[in-house]
């Protein structure tokens, strides 16, 4: 008997003794949990304002794409009407002389109006990238600031890294007036409205006593655009960074 009471004792004892550690996880988990949590709405908004922000630029890069045919058409008129007029100078054949510079600089302003279009088209889209971004890390900012008052038993700093806006993702094939214009190589890399931010946890009260020094999270967002058979679209992705910081 006395053997059973000694047994309960103990046991009752180790319970005791475990207790703050039972505690201390429990409690852990729940940090951890609301932390996650506070970190997956971050990437919400991250995630919603970059996919907003590239849905509006998708139809402007696909009608910058568009006039390329139009670009290359003007480009080969303008070339053959160059090589009629050098045969008509040296044959001296002024009717013809004055024709065809009428013809060319038709052509010629065709092709200014046309470089004038291609040229807002991208000034616009970058214009809608700079202000997404800057929206979306005023968003991410403001929303930190309320971290503090969630957390009673951690010192929580978050830090949203710089990271420059984009720009249109593409190249003209030429310096030349009205050029065709193509996607840059990796240009989903290049194109995406990206955000990064830095958490820093330092446990304090009861929690330090378990769980002591300081901790950091690096995470990061991206939404970019993409081209499949069915044309362009929005595309959640890693970017630059680790596919660990991003998810």
């Amino acid at each position: 008997m006395r053997h059973f009471t000694s047994e309960k004792g103990f046991a009752a004892i180790l319970v005791v003794s475990l207790l703050p550690c039972l505690l201390a996880g429990l409690f852990l988990v729940a940090v951890l949990m609301s932390f996650m949590q506070t970190d997956l709405e971050l990437k919400h908004h991250c995630r919603s304002g970059g996919l907003s922000g590239q849905a509006s630029v998708r139809p402007l890069l696909m009608s910058l794409l568009a006039l390329n045919p139009v670009a290359t058409t003007l480009k080969i008129q303008e070339t053959a009407v160059l090589a009629k007029l050098a045969v008509a100078v040296s044959s001296g054949n002024v009717p013809a002389i004055t024709t065809l510079k009428a013809q060319l600089a038709k052509i010629r302003q065709k092709r200014q109006e046309l470089d004038l279009r291609q040229k807002q088209l991208i000034q616009q889209s970058n214009l809608l990238l700079a202000r997404n971004h800057g929206s979306t890390a005023f968003d991410i900012r403001s929303r930190a600031q309320n971290l503090k008052t969630q957390f009673f038993f951690l010192n929580l700093s978050l830090r949203v890294l710089h990271e420059e806006a984009p720009r249109l993702a593409v190249h003209p094939d030429s310096s030349d007036v009205a050029p065709t214009y193509s996607p840059e190589e990796s240009f989903e890399t290049r194109q995406a409205l990206a955000h990064r931010w830095q958490y820093r946890l330092t446990p304090r009260g009861p929690l330090a006593y378990f769980l002591a020094g300081s901790f950091q999270f690096d995470k990061a967002c991206a939404v970019t655009l993409t081209k499949d058979a069915r044309g362009w679209k929005t595309l959640i992705t890693k970017g630059k960074y680790s596919l660990k910081s991003v998810w």
